[in-house]
């Protein structure tokens, strides 16, 4: 029993299937979305499902083979890392604290090294041949870089790629389109925990006794994840930035692992210069967004592009979300009926003089799908929503 629960420790945690189905709700959710706001889903395929699984392929080959090897960490840290990251998918499934949960029971354990005695775990651990053996605090700091630079590098992966709006109000009460992404994954990390269920069970394998202690291995599940909504940059170029000052972050986590090696009595206090560093650059790209001059509003000489569909001709074309097409094959248009009658004096080809959000006027083109101008694949601020 006890080996079937080493192997399959990731694949059995509650936290992992949870977080699969809150990815589907997040998919299921936005689809409805955009068919109630379009009367179609402008992304039908359920991405944030091939990103949770990439990228919990990739993080977890490369951060096991890159640090596993030589992290250890207490048993009561894995218990309590799991326990938090189930009740934040359940409780706040909007929010997925990735780099708070990693580094609030990383504190924890680092200022009360015996808190398993206080939860009265110990013989829970010790049925399954785990002891709360104190580990080397330097693993913590290693684990909250970790988490920082692997959010840093989800949301360069996926972030800005998709961009599916949602319909508010300003303060003018005019409606506005704005951009959030929302997405998570759950990864294995595998890593020694001090405990002598392999002495006990496999004790022909040498390597596993380090210093005369025993240890197991367990692929804990590491959630990474974002939810974070763009109002007035365009959000590539948003999600890009942050993406780079998060890398940065990790660069100096990886700076205070080096002293932390020299000097363990800075550990704790770079735990929590970490977590407050990730959240100023949060927060101060919120505010950043929220001062730019710019919205994607409604507009009176021409329609807004709030999103564009993949595998069509507005997709192939020069736009962009923020765009404002004033003309249709010379014809000027105010509204969709007007775009939609001027697309249909050509059946086969289009041409539009578009407006970009720096107010610079430029000229695209694309064939259209024969005798279908509804098909384009632009879409726009609907009747229906009035």
């Amino acid at each position: 029993m006890k080996i079937i629960i080493a192997i399959c420790f990731y694949i059995l945690q509650p936290a992992l299937w949870v977080g699969i189905i809150r990815a589907y709700l997040i998919h299921n959710r936005r689809v409805k979305q955009e068919r109630k706001l379009f009367s179609s889903a402008i992304y039908e395929d359920f991405y944030e499902g091939r990103h949770f699984v990439r990228s919990a392929l990739v993080f977890g080959i490369l951060a096991s083979i890159g640090l596993g090897w030589f992290l250890s960490v207490s048993a009561a840290w894995v218990m309590l890392y799991e326990v938090a990251m189930l009740i934040s998918l359940v409780v706040l499934p909007g929010q997925f604290l990735s780099v708070s949960l990693v580094s609030l029971v990383s504190l924890m354990i680092l200022a009360v090294p015996n808190i398993s005695d206080s939860l009265q775990v110990n013989h829970w651990l010790g049925r399954l041949g785990l002891s709360d053996k104190t580990v080397n605090p330097l693993s913590y700091l290693v684990l909250v870089t970790m988490v920082i630079f692997l959010s840093g590098i989800f949301i360069r992966m996926n972030a800005g790629k998709f961009n599916s709006p949602m319909i508010a109000r300003n303060t003018r009460n005019t409606k506005v389109a704005v951009y959030r992404f929302n997405e998570l994954t759950i990864f294995p990390l595998v890593m020694f925990v001090p405990g002598d269920w392999f002495s006990s069970h496999l004790s022909f394998i040498p390597f596993l006794q380090v210093n005369g202690h025993s240890y197991a291995i367990l692929a804990v599940p590491i959630l990474i994840g974002l939810k974070l909504t763009v109002k007035k940059n365009n959000p590539p170029v948003f999600f890009t930035k942050l993406s780079k000052k998060i890398l940065y972050l990790a660069l100096f986590g990886a700076l205070l692992v080096i002293g932390g090696g020299f000097y363990r009595l800075i550990i704790t206090p770079a735990v929590a210069i970490l977590l407050i560093g990730y959240y100023l650059i949060i927060g101060t790209a919120k505010h950043q967004d929220n001062q730019v001059d710019f919205e994607y509003s409604e507009v009176m000489d021409g329609i807004r592009v709030i999103g564009i569909q993949p595998e069509t001709p507005a997709a192939k074309m020069d736009l962009d979300i923020g765009d404002v097409i004033l003309t249709v094959n010379n014809i000027a248009v105010a509204n969709e009926d007007e775009f939609y009658r001027a697309l249909s004096t050509n059946s086969t080809y289009c041409r539009f003089k578009v407006r970009d959000r720096n107010d610079q006027l430029k000229i695209t083109e694309s064939a259209i799908f024969k005798n279908s101008p509804h098909e384009i694949g632009v879409k726009t601020y609907s009747q229906a929503m009035k």
